[in-house]
Formats: C-alpha cells, sequence, structure tokens
C-alpha cells in the first residue's frame, strides 16, 4: 500500500494525533493559508478549526493539490471526482477519501456510550450484542450509523428509524453489512471498523 498511487485505489484513510505539539497554531505555519482560508478559519469554532487545518494537513500530507473543497462533500483529483469525509475526537482526526460516497467516524472509547444506548440501538441489532465486550459493539455500532450519517449528507437524523447494523461478530467479522432505511426503500452499504489505542474507526462506503 505504500508504494501505491493514490488514483490507483479506491480508498485511503488517514488518521493523524492532535496534541500540544501539533496545534493550530503549528498548523497554519505549516499550510501558509491565504488569506481567504485565514478569514474561514478565523470564523469557525474551536472544533471546525481543528478539522479545517487537520483537512488541509492530510491532504497536503498526500500530496493532493486542489483550490477548495465542494459544500457536497467532493474535489476534483486529476480529472476524477474524489469524495471524502472527515471525523474529530479528542486527540485524532480521521479522513476518508475514495472514488465512492464514504463516511467516516472516529470515537474515544468511553463508558458514556452505554448511558446514551436507547438512543441509537435497535430492538433487532440489541440481541447479537455480547455483555462482555458490549461498549465495543456500542462504539462499533454508533461509529457505522455516524459515518452512515456523513454518507448520505446528514438528511436523516434519527438513528433508530433510519439506520441499521446487520448482526456481526467482533473477532471474526472486519467487514460489516449496513442499512440506510427511507420511507419506501432502503439501500445496503458496507462498514469497516479497526481499533486503534483507545479509539473506534468507522467508515462506511457506497461499492
Amino acid at each position: 500500500m505504500k508504494n501505491t498511487k493514490f488514483d490507483e485505489i479506491h480508498t485511503k484513510i488517514i488518521v493523524i494525533k492532535w496534541n500540544k505539539y501539533l496545534n493550530t497554531t503549528n498548523f497554519k505555519q505549516l499550510l501558509l493559508l491565504n488569506d481567504k482560508e485565514r478569514k474561514i478559519f478565523l470564523s469557525l469554532s474551536d472544533k471546525r478549526k481543528i478539522e479545517f487545518i487537520g483537512t488541509r494537513f492530510i491532504l497536503r500530507y498526500m500530496r493532493i493539490k486542489i483550490n477548495s473543497l465542494y459544500n457536497n462533500n467532493f474535489f476534483i483529483y486529476k480529472g476524477k471526482k474524489k469524495y471524502f469525509s472527515l471525523s474529530h475526537s479528542y486527540e485524532r482526526i480521521a479522513i476518508a477519501i475514495s472514488s465512492y460516497h464514504v463516511g467516516i467516524d472516529i470515537e474515544k472509547y468511553r463508558e458514556k456510550i452505554t448511558k446514551i444506548k436507547k438512543k441509537f440501538v435497535r430492538k433487532d441489532e440489541n440481541f447479537f450484542l455480547k455483555k462482555k465486550s458490549e461498549k465495543d459493539y456500542l462504539h462499533i455500532i454508533w461509529g457505522i450509523k455516524e459515518s452512515l450519517y456523513k454518507l448520505n449528507g446528514g438528511t436523516y437524523y434519527n438513528f433508530l428509524n433510519h439506520y441499521k447494523v446487520s448482526p456481526f461478530c467482533i473477532k471474526k467479522d472486519h467487514s460489516i453489512q449496513c442499512w440506510i432505511i427511507k420511507k419506501y426503500c432502503s439501500k445496503k452499504f458496507t462498514a469497516f471498523y479497526k481499533k486503534l489505542e483507545n479509539y473506534y474507526l468507522v467508515y462506511s462506503i457506497d461499492i
């Protein structure tokens, strides 16, 4: 994968660590923001500032030269449309760039996930959760639904009614079938996950 050119593969996932040595000041100096970008940057919230700079840092790292990122999450690279999705959690920024519609989520592993379980886990998903590793299952399911939400452009916000995750086993399955449920039809997608230290990285793709 290291020697593969970006335009020869369909999806690229990059995660960077955000810490006191890699802050917005260092990013700004590294990227040399132009006047337009600096004006946009100053108008953003602290969270959005991190995402704004982090995105440009990663794209520069990948040697992708773009003039702007379009509002509907795509850009043109060597004459081809590429889709992107971004997620930020504590000290991690993750970005997915793909030839297909894609959504990504990264979440820090926390006990809090169990307190909101009823807000995003359906009855037909609850039955395959394993008690010993329930929090891991919850982080993956949440990540899948969050990534589907982003992939779909943030149109459907109800994680119980509009998104469904097929049964899976953490020890065996690294790709998971999932669904966006609409009023008159449903569409299947494929999600992938990986645990990175105390974070769960999940992305869904429309292949």
